[in-house]
């Protein structure tokens, strides 16, 4: 455990910043003239009734409205000979106009829902190399958008003029880092939930392997807009699915710390998760609403860490540093919250609950061990008390006679075949008709098995080495020296202990 805040770093350090929307290269529209105008005509764009916003305080859900836009032509652009580009990403569908000249269509807008065809989220419209002005570009854009259940505060998410190309292959590209954290999530799912089948406390790990599913069900919805270029009512279901699979990775989480931590864990479950759910409901934007949904949580679980490491129970100083790390990387980066540094975040998490995870595993294990060595010698001690008591007289059938003989006077027997060799203390040997197998079942527990042919009584023994063959010789009182497989070897000396 001391080299955990070491490892802590190494895991964060895996977060590296990336934009997988922007496009690099591009003008881009920032002031822009609204007017609520319906119909193919092109409004007054000096009249009252229009308004100068930025571009991401438009609006065309539930109306239909024109929009004016000025964008200067990249110097880049001009100097490649590139074929340009219009991009409009919009929850909207969209009639594009540049410089005058008609550029195309993005769906129908119009001024009802009948009337409209939904366009995609994320479009691109080809600008002839003649409709380029040397300097400034006027865009008009006829927009709509009333198909859909939800209202977003922000539905225009960027015009831009650029260089010609997919914008869906594009956000695509910006999201192939993600592919690290996704392996490691998916990863993560399939150890806690092959862990838990055969574990003790399987709700714990089955918890963490739904923060590791949850957390990659989020990152595929996310990537999901550059795989396919859809139509802009399903961009309501994504995010639906982002907030919902960002609410099961957070509640997860905490479910894990407070089983791991808190008694009464039950309770404090529950007013987390009413918690969780009442920030997510009221955080304005579906953005802010994810990561809350992980923010709260997250936030809450550190607490609870932090208040049982006051308790020095094991782990909870280290996972509630690995909290208050993951918590601090959305804060500082709110605004990229839902971009690929998030899913480097939840990978380095998850590989620290795999950490902490295997640590704990081991110290169940040694635990385990020292229990199984403690029980054995109680069971020992127990079989000599009652052996004292009542010594256990052992049948030996041989040459057609059956001799009793107390299984103290025993000091080794060697199996050979469907013969035992048995030798006494005071060196007498006796051939029984019978297995070792057989013999092993009635000799008390003071009998070990240290080779696939010898049993020996452990009371009996003087020393234990090992050989430079790797096999063990075994010293007993009575002078016979005893060979130990290298096999056995480990299991006969914990026994010995």
């Amino acid at each position: 455990m001391k080299s955990m805040p070491w490892l802590l770093c190494a895991l964060f350090s895996l977060i590296m910043p990336a934009s997988a929307l922007a496009q690099t290269g591009s003008a881009y529209a920032e002031t822009v003239t609204v007017c609520h105008a319906a119909g193919s005509e092109i409004p007054d764009f000096s009249s009252p009734g229009c308004t100068t916003k930025p571009y991401w305080r438009v609006d065309p859900q539930g109306r239909e409205i024109w929009v004016k836009a000025s964008v200067k032509t990249p110097p880049a652009l001009m100097e490649s000979g590139q074929p340009a580009g219009l991009f409009v990403s919009a929850k909207a569908a969209s009639e594009v106009y540049l410089n005058g000249r008609y550029l195309g269509a993005n769906g129908r807008p119009a001024a009802s829902r009948a009337a409209e065809t939904p366009g995609r989220m994320d479009a691109v419209f080809y600008a002839p190399p003649e409709t380029l002005g040397e300097e400034e570009n006027e865009i008009l854009i006829r927009m709509s958008s009333h198909h859909g259940f939800m209202k977003f505060r922000y539905p225009v998410h960027w015009i831009a003029l650029g260089a010609y190309h997919d914008p869906t292959t594009r956000i695509l590209q910006g999201y192939w880092p993600s592919l690290v954290p996704f392996g490691v999530l998916i990863a993560g799912a399939l150890y806690f939930a092959a862990s838990s089948l055969g574990a003790g406390r399987k709700i714990n790990l089955i918890l963490l392997s739904l923060v590791s599913l949850a957390a990659a069900a989020q990152l595929v919805t996310e990537v999901y807009r550059g795989l396919t270029p859809y139509l802009y009512p399903a961009h309501e279901w994504r995010m639906l699915l982002i907030v919902f699979f960002s609410l099961i990775f957070g509640l997860s989480l905490a479910a894990h710390v407070m089983a791991k931590f808190l008694s009464r864990r039950l309770l404090w479950f529950v007013a987390a998760a009413a918690a969780t759910v009442t920030s997510t409901f009221f955080a304005s934007g579906y953005d802010g609403k994810a990561a809350l949904a992980v923010l709260t949580p997250t936030g809450l679980s550190a607490l609870v860490a932090f208040v049982a490491a006051r308790r020095r129970e094991p782990q909870a100083l280290v996972y509630g540093a690995a909290l208050l790390l993951f918590g601090g990387g959305i804060v500082a980066f709110p605004t990229r919250f839902l971009d690929v540094i998030f899913f480097y975040e939840t990978a380095a998490l998850v590989l620290f609950l795999f950490v902490t995870q295997a640590i704990a595993f081991q110290k169940e294990r040694e635990l385990r061990a020292t229990e199984t060595s403690r029980a054995r010698q109680l069971q020992t001690a127990l079989d000599q008390a009652r052996q004292a008591e009542t010594p256990t007289q052992i049948k030996i059938s041989s040459a057609g006679k059956i001799d009793l003989v107390p299984a103290d006077d025993i000091a080794h027997c060697k199996g050979a075949g469907d013969y035992v060799e048995i030798t006494l203390k005071d060196g007498r040997e006796f051939l029984h008709n019978g297995s070792l197998a057989e013999l092993e079942t009635e000799l008390p527990a003071a009998f070990l098995r240290v080779h696939r042919s010898y049993l020996v009584n452990t009371n009996l023994v003087q020393s234990l080495k090992r050989e430079s063959s790797g096999v063990g010789a075994l010293k007993l009182s009575s002078g016979a020296v005893i060979p130990v497989s290298r096999r056995i070897l480990p299991k006969v000396r914990s026994a010995l202990q």
